[in-house]
């Protein structure tokens, strides 16, 4: 049977991609082997540090083992390691002030340590998380510390005593001085802007915004929204459970206008709030958003009153805590589930991920969504759906059952 060009030239290329597998396969059981062997001789080294203390007695105990004496003298060295394992308050203290990524550099194996923004990671353990000022966690075992001595009790199963006496033997850099709490000033008595005499402005511009009227109504009806009678901002209120102002935020409502700003002496911890009778809360950056996501709701045929629409202000970069309008709300109501709306940006997206990730570990039993916009924010996604219906806005008689009578 003859074999043509064709055929000989794609065997030869088989035949190529199989002996470059094979080198690749030879290339990898090698690194394995000396991994193996690097692994057994910290093993053997680690056995001779629990029972030999100082470098002669190591230095003994090798020559035994490579002699193959197993002697009592053994023993007198395990009693000499008791005796030595007594750490004083100074070298406690030395341990403590250990920089723990600059030790874990020297430490841990070459590419173990891996930077992640503004923290660190471990190659053999990505749950681990490890700040700049020695505090450190492992979430997915749940554990946690402060400092280079906590960190090797926890993943390198040590004693105190060993972790101490590990981290005071060495010429390891110290942890930056922590920097001293500034004392807080007092917050500035809160008090809500003035009333104008109507809301008609506030009413057209979030009319214009896509907001239907009937909650819009609703809102200013609960307090929880009006206009400010200097500029004729929005004026969007957070209040307490007992319907008391606690935070406010103006939003400009003139043409072109990107005044925004949180009124002074507001507690964020009070976020704008629309309540409702349900155990669903959606969460959003801004309060036009939660105005927006609860008018989606109303023309897909939902009932809006039966959900809660929470505004958080804004977002942050924090990775370790809850935004403070969010942990307010849990530890109030009873919610079985939480759906989050934050923005289809880089800084929405992340911190869906951040909430997403520790009301999880926090709040393990609420059922979790996120849902993003189709556009930037669910306020740009319910204009483009009112353009594409075409609805007419709000009558006059509408509008002027939002005014004070």
């Amino acid at each position: 049977m003859s074999i043509t060009d064709e055929q000989l030239t794609r065997l030869n290329a088989e035949i190529e991609k199989a002996q470059a597998k094979i080198k690749a396969y030879q290339q990898k059981l090698t690194r394995l082997t000396e991994k193996k062997k690097a692994l057994q001789d910290r093993a053997l080294l680690e056995k001779i540090n629990e029972i030999a203390p100082s470098y002669k007695d190591a230095q003994q105990m090798l020559d035994m083992l490579a002699a193959g004496q197993h002697t009592a003298d053994t023993g007198a060295l395990r009693m000499k390691r008791n005796e030595t394992n007594r750490i004083t308050d100074e070298q406690i203290a030395r341990a403590r002030e250990v920089d723990l990524v600059s030790f874990l550099n020297r430490y841990e194996p070459a590419g173990e340590l891996k930077r992640i923004g503004q923290s660190w990671t471990l190659k053999s353990h990505d749950s681990m998380r490890i700040s700049a000022d020695g505090r450190w966690n492992w979430f997915s075992q749940g554990m946690g510390g402060g400092d280079a001595i906590s960190y090797l009790q926890a993943v390198h199963h040590m004693t105190f005593q060993e972790a101490v006496q590990t981290l005071a033997g060495g010429d390891y850099p110290k942890t930056a001085a922590k920097p001293q709490p500034r004392a807080t000033p007092d917050r500035e008595p809160f008090r809500l802007p003035e009333r104008a005499e109507n809301n008609r402005r506030v009413f057209a511009y979030l009319s214009a915004r896509g907001i239907d009227a009937e909650i819009i109504n609703h809102c200013m009806k609960a307090g929880s929204l009006y206009e400010e009678s200097g500029h004729h901002n929005a004026v969007f209120v957070g209040q307490d459970e007992n319907d008391m102002p606690r935070y406010a935020f103006l939003r400009g409502t003139m043409t072109g206008s990107h005044f925004r700003q949180e009124q002074k002496g507001s507690d964020k911890s009070f976020g704008f709030c629309l309540r409702g009778t349900g155990h669903t809360l959606y969460v959003c950056e801004a309060a036009i958003d939660a105005l927006s996501v609860a008018t989606l709701r109303k023309l897909g045929g939902r009932d809006w009153r039966k959900d809660n629409y929470l505004s958080l202000g804004g977002v942050t970069a924090a990775q370790d805590k809850l935004p403070p309008a969010l942990e307010r709300q849990l530890r109030s109501s009873s919610f079985k589930q939480v759906i989050l709306c934050l923005d289809h940006d880089p800084a929405g997206q992340a911190a869906s991920r951040n909430i997403f990730r520790l009301m999880r570990e926090q709040w393990p039993d609420i059922s979790l969504k996120i849902c993003e916009p189709q556009a930037k924010d669910f306020n740009e996604q319910l204009c483009i759906k009112r353009s594409g219906n075409e609805q007419k806005p709000p009558s006059r008689g509408t509008r002027e059952y939002a005014l004070p009578r």
